[in-house]
């Protein structure tokens, strides 16, 4: 639809579910830095600035969602989105190769926590910058309605195949698709057979019984909310924070570790992201006496096509993964394979509203409007910058992501394959009123335990791994 911006004609689109989810977390919250995204990518190599310049103006120019605008009408107060034409952008440089490591972090993460004008500006910023111990590339802080992690790896490969073409003469790289072809997809979805087929599906789901919250700090929460409800009986516990300041723990997997971790998935048809989670909602029950009833927050990327892995954007719906078995009964395999069930079935109606699905939950169950029954949000990358253009596979290569000092979400978990060694990395992204560094550092122990107990012994049922942790 045309809108008049500025004096200017716009074609302007709705803002996609993915996007409102964003959009809500920014309501929510006193402040906006809340939903960015802030990422270091650094070769330990001498980089040419020119050419690093002309490739990230290219990769901009080539991916629509990083012109991406919001406007508000102020007239309606009704949302819209539009790509600005490309233009030319000359990227500041910053060198702190003689600096700590802690003191060139304590930077980019002050970087991240500066706001965008989500409604009158540019919601992306590229710095390139030279790190301690020979590191060099660029910074990128970008406003999650503009992109997810999965989007930002696919612009780095592009920076980094174009500035590959640019030095080495190396093939171009093919084109990225357009964001705004995904979006009329998305548009298209609302009042189609399939969105039907999806709400069917969910609607059985908000037919079962209620729920069991469990939280990752034990029963505590949960009964404490039900001595102030007075209600011995209360499932749901709470999203609890007040301004939504938070913090980023990050731990390494070894490459050794991860292989082994590989191995087992390829040995058992049982995918890396269902086995993470058969470990966190293992340790939830452990830390809520052995709880049957398990949810845990999935989130999904919806890239299965060509045009949706290349468009850029954010297509992450998060839907609750609930599993319901007895520990005691169930073998590590079966617990596996049930959420590696229960996953593809998401996959297949993950494209139903994230917004619409909790509200239809929250009117199906009577909750308080913060009410919840996770307490542990989860996703798993398998994309990496492993795969980097041929010339670079040999040069040490790191990715950072740099925390804003905001989480929307209590506790937020993220595993990631390391660029270079393939290692996984898991990142901790907590409000510290929900959680102490104590506390996560706990459930990540226990969940590493859980995890190889449980590949090193996939007969014995979870109640024994359980047991042994």
């Amino acid at each position: 639809m045309e809108k008049i911006i500025g004096g200017v004609k716009r074609d302007c689109y709705p803002l996609t579910p993915a996007q409102m989810v964003h959009m809500y977390t920014l309501g929510m919250s006193p402040t906006h830095e809340i939903v960015n995204i802030g990422t270091g990518q650094f070769l330990q190599t001498k980089l040419n600035l020119a050419a690093l310049r002309e490739a990230l103006n290219r990769a901009v120019e080539r991916c629509e969602s990083m012109r991406l605008r919001i406007w508000q009408d102020p007239e309606t107060g009704e949302l819209w989105q539009y790509v600005m034409p490309y233009e030319n952008r000359y990227f500041e440089y910053y060198d702190f190769s003689e600096w700590t490591e802690e003191k060139a972090t304590a930077v980019l993460e002050k970087w991240t926590s500066q706001p965008f004008d989500t409604y009158r500006g540019e919601l992306s910023r590229i710095v390139i910058v030279s790190m301690p111990n020979g590191y060099n590339g660029y910074y990128f802080n970008v406003h999650h309605a503009c992109m997810d992690s999965c989007s930002v790896i696919t612009f780095t490969r592009d920076v980094m195949a174009l500035y590959c073409h640019l030095m080495y003469d190396m093939a171009y790289p093919s084109p990225m698709t357009s964001y705004i072809d995904s979006v009329k997809k998305d548009l298209e979805y609302e009042g189609s057979k399939r969105q039907a087929r999806d709400m069917a599906y969910w609607h059985d789901k908000l037919a079962q019984p209620e729920p069991m919250y469990t939280d990752f700090t034990g029963l505590g929460r949960l009964l404490e909310l039900r001595r102030e409800n007075n209600n011995p009986e209360q499932r749901w516990g709470k999203l609890s924070t007040p301004d939504g300041a938070g913090n980023t723990i990050t731990y390494d997997l070894s490459a050794e570790s991860t292989d082994k971790l590989i191995a087992f998935s390829e040995k058992y048809d049982i995918p890396v992201g269902a086995i993470i989670l058969h470990a966190i909602r293992t340790v939830l029950s452990k830390f809520n006496n052995n709880e049957h009833d398990i949810t845990i927050r999935n989130f999904i990327s919806r890239r299965s096509t060509v045009l949706h892995k290349k468009c850029g954007g954010v297509r992450m719906h998060c839907l609750p993964l609930r599993t319901v078995f007895d520990p005691a009964k169930t073998t590590v395999l079966e617990s596996m394979r049930i959420i590696k069930k229960e996953q593809q079935e998401q996959f297949l109606h993950a494209d139903y509203s994230t917004m619409r699905y909790y509200y239809e939950e929250r009117e199906t169950r009577g909750y308080d409007p913060d009410g919840t029954y996770h307490s542990v949000s989860f996703t798993y990358q398998n994309a990496s910058m492993k795969s980097l253009v041929p010339y670079l596979r040999n040069i040490p290569f790191k990715s950072r992501w740099y925390t804003s000092g905001k989480q929307p979400q209590p506790m937020y978990i993220t595993a990631m394959h390391r660029p270079g060694d393939g290692g996984l990395t898991f990142y901790f992204g907590y409000q510290t009123a929900a959680a102490t560094p104590e506390e996560i550092e706990f459930l990540y122990y226990f969940a590493g335990r859980v995890l190889f107990r449980s590949i090193e012994n996939p007969d014995k049922t979870v109640q024994e791994i359980i047991d042994m942790t």
